[in-house]
């Protein structure tokens, strides 16, 4: 819904420029085609009812009596929707981390094993730092549940942007992750009393 926002708020922009543009010819007394005008009535209508049913499924209470009014609460519930995909991506961050935290790494070397852990120990922390900020970042993917699996599988170049998201925003995941083979990594199954 949040992308439909600019587009419905532009459309009805657009047709009411368009339908103010008409009115002027009108208002100079120059010619206008009828049929051209009655569209630019109709999109804008159609623009308005659009914009309304967006606004009142944010806000079922909204009322407003002119375009400044009609601002305010759009400012209002873009103030929402922002607020609330920042703690969307701060959820899935700490999602994840938890994740990492469930997950048992299996290795037969030792060394190897202790160095998985310690990366994803880093990991760990980089992700909850990250989720603790005003603005975390959004970590690409699926859900916690299917990202390690997700990000295993990530290969160059056909993977390239979510790969350079990994490494520009969550460099410790992203080493983490290089060094994973999906075999050595298991998640402990949650049970229910």
């Amino acid at each position: 819904m949040v992308s439909l926002w600019p587009s419905t708020i532009n459309s009805l922009n657009d047709s009411l420029a368009a339908l103010h543009g008409s009115l002027g010819k009108i208002k100079a007394a120059r010619s206008v085609d009828i049929s051209e005008v009655i569209e630019q009535l109709k999109s804008a209508a159609e623009s308005s009812r659009n914009l309304r049913a967006l606004v009142l499924s944010e806000l079922p209470e909204a009322s407003w009596q002119n375009r400044e009014e009609l601002d305010a609460i759009v400012e209002e519930i873009s103030k929402r929707i922002e607020a609330r995909n920042l703690e969307q991506r701060r959820f899935r961050l700490l999602s994840l981390a938890t994740q990492l935290e469930r997950g048992t790494i299996v290795h037969r070397r030792t060394v190897r094993l202790n160095q998985l852990q310690q990366l994803r120990d880093q990991a760990t922390k980089e992700l909850r730092s990250q989720a603790a900020l005003a603005q975390p970042p959004a970590l690409p993917g699926p859900e916690s549940d299917e990202w390690i699996d997700w990000a295993c599988k990530l290969k160059e170049p056909e993977d390239a942007d979510s790969l350079q998201s990994l490494r520009n925003g969550f460099a410790r995941l992203d080493e983490f992750i290089a060094n994973l083979e999906p075999d050595m990594w298991t998640i402990k199954k949650e049970t229910t009393a």
